[in-house]
């Protein structure tokens, strides 16, 4: 896990503002539905509190916010329907309501890891790969909570006692019956965080194991290095013909720096050389010829680098090039 910004340090107050934090459109999808969760579960209490005479002037401006907050996601949602991959930026957005979008998401979580519990009771045969299913999708949430932003940002108090057992309510017990038949690779077996290195990378893996040609895990780190490549261009607005470690050097390295991932040099040199890399060790040899000995250990273990490098990208400041490089 990455180290909390906020360790020791005050935590920022609601009212300041965040800057314009940026979302993929499947991510803010979930994040979406989290504030909608918050919303319904807060709807509930609203009888007790009309029919017990309480006042409750925090209780509304709390719904009130949430329900603007689903509204304003609801517009920008629509808006990108015919564009899965466009980006939803939240001008403006102030530490407060980042709060609620990481409460919503962490409810989410805790929601689903409710439905395991459930399922766990009620089920007779527990297929392993139906909990793996439930655990990458509660670890997917949970990672989201700590995306750019909202990394380190203390959840808002609603739902205070849930939120807090999203963590605390893992399953301790051992299930029943497990079925422990190996299976082939899904989308729940790599606990891969970013949408897009998901949707490209891990039904390449699914095909590969499916056909049992292992000769052709080279795709899959070539297809992984394209995102990553995709993303720095589209993150920084660089237009120019570089690739590759050329590409990182040129958005990375050039005061002022299209990508900025810290005010201190060492650290911003650091990562540029992490980037580097994974461009002159792996990603070129991938590029420029058919390798066919890589394993899906490997793969997996390479995923999971390059899913570490968008999230890098996401917590970066962008500043977008005057004119074409």
């Amino acid at each position: 896990m990455s180290p909390n910004p906020w360790d020791g340090v005050e935590q920022p107050p609601d009212e300041k503002v965040a800057g314009s934090p940026w979302f993929f459109v499947d991510v803010y999808a979930d994040f979406q539905k989290g504030l909608n969760a918050l919303l319904s579960e807060l709807e509930k209490h609203r009888n007790a509190i009309q029919l017990l005479g309480l006042e409750s002037p925090p209780y509304d401006e709390e719904v009130a916010r949430i329900r603007n907050m689903v509204e304003w996601g609801k517009e920008r949602l629509d808006g990108t329907k015919d564009s899965p991959r466009d980006s939803i930026t939240v001008n403006g957005v102030t530490f407060g309501s980042l709060r609620y979008l990481k409460a919503g998401v962490l409810y989410l979580a805790y929601i689903i890891e409710t439905q395991k519990r459930t399922f766990l009771t009620e089920a007779k045969i527990v297929p392993r790969s139906v909990l793996q299913s439930f655990d990458v999708r509660i670890e997917q949430l949970q990672n989201m909570g700590e995306m750019g932003k909202l990394g380190g940002l203390r959840p808002a108090e609603v739902l205070l006692e849930l939120l807090e057992a999203t963590d605390s309510t893992r399953i301790k017990s051992e299930p029943r019956m497990e079925l422990a038949l190996p299976t082939s690779t899904t989308h729940a077996d790599v606990p891969i965080v970013d949408p897009v290195l998901r949707k490209r990378c891990l039904p390449l893996l699914t095909a590969i194991e499916v056909a049992n040609n292992p000769q052709q895990y080279d795709t899959v780190i070539r297809e992984m290095s394209v995102v990553l490549e995709d993303r720095v261009r589209e993150l920084s607005g660089f237009t120019g013909k570089a690739s590759g470690a050329e590409l990182f050097s040129a958005t990375m390295t050039r005061d002022p720096y299209l990508i900025k991932f810290s005010s201190e040099k060492d650290v911003q040199d650091a990562t540029h050389l992490f980037f580097r890399g994974y461009s002159g060790l792996v990603r070129n040899e991938v590029m420029h010829r058919l390798v066919e000995t890589y394993t899906k250990e490997r793969v997996m273990q390479l995923l999971g680098t390059i899913d570490y490098l968008l999230f890098l990208l996401s917590k970066a400041q962008v500043q977008k090039p005057n004119a074409t490089n």
